[in-house]
């Protein structure tokens, strides 16, 4: 009886923090706006995830058994996917949008969708599990930023390793002059899209595709996404 009673108590506990969240988020707005709640059709200001989802569709050959996103902001492509049936995992450094995610996880009883507040480094990818595919898609330079661009290969060369399948990648870009890491991007000279394509291939992809130029709030330069296969 006293477990039934303190399920009951628990339970409309955790509701209502769900509910203090969704009320949080609407009033102070404390996440990055970058990515669409995938269950609603407020995405006015939020980049065009949506058109980067349907691009993503078209250039694979079947949907992932599973998937992690490095970088996954508030999770839109991990709840895309975990709707439709595959396993999910979405990690990120903010706290604010781990939360934001599980809440509308939670919301539209998104049941294979795992959200993790985690350091995204070597130590980490060297430890995760592999995934039919691995979303990495405006992360790359803040590694080359933050860990300088040596380190920020071997990530990539761990990521490779770990990807079954498919690796969605997009990155900001040596002419974003707008931006705080171009002059770090240099290295990529001036074709991005043949520095980028070289350089998976190196890591171990055998087919990389061109997916479309998608724009960002950050610079008027749209960026290219790939989709590189095993």
């Amino acid at each position: 009886m006293v477990r039934k009673i303190l399920y009951k108590v628990v339970s409309v506990m955790y509701k209502t923090s769900i509910r203090m969240v969704f009320f949080v988020q609407k009033s102070l707005h404390v996440t990055h706006n970058y990515q669409p709640n995938p269950f609603t059709n407020n995405n006015k200001l939020c980049r065009d995830t949506n058109d980067r989802y349907d691009a993503i569709l078209s250039n694979i050959d079947e949907y992932p058994g599973s998937l992690i996103d490095l970088g996954c902001n508030q999770g839109f492509f991990v709840l895309k996917a975990a709707d439709k049936g595959s396993f999910s995992v979405g990690i990120d450094h903010d706290w604010f949008e781990i939360i934001w995610a599980r809440a509308i996880a939670e919301k539209n009883n998104v049941n294979k969708a795992l959200f993790m507040n985690a350091e995204i480094n070597s130590l980490f990818i060297s430890s995760m599990p592999s995934f039919d595919m691995v979303v990495c898609t405006s992360i790359f330079h803040h590694w080359v930023r933050i860990y300088g661009k040596d380190e920020a290969f071997k990530m990539m060369k761990l990521i490779a390793l770990k990807t079954n399948k498919y690796l969605v990648f997009e990155t900001g870009q040596h002419d974003e002059i707008a931006t705080r890491w171009y002059k770090e991007l240099d290295f990529m000279g001036d074709d991005y899209e043949r520095w980028v394509v070289d350089f998976l291939h190196e890591i171990g992809f055998v087919e990389i595709k061109k997916a479309g130029k998608f724009s960002t709030r950050l610079s008027e330069v749209k960026r290219t996404l790939f989709i590189a296969l095993k």
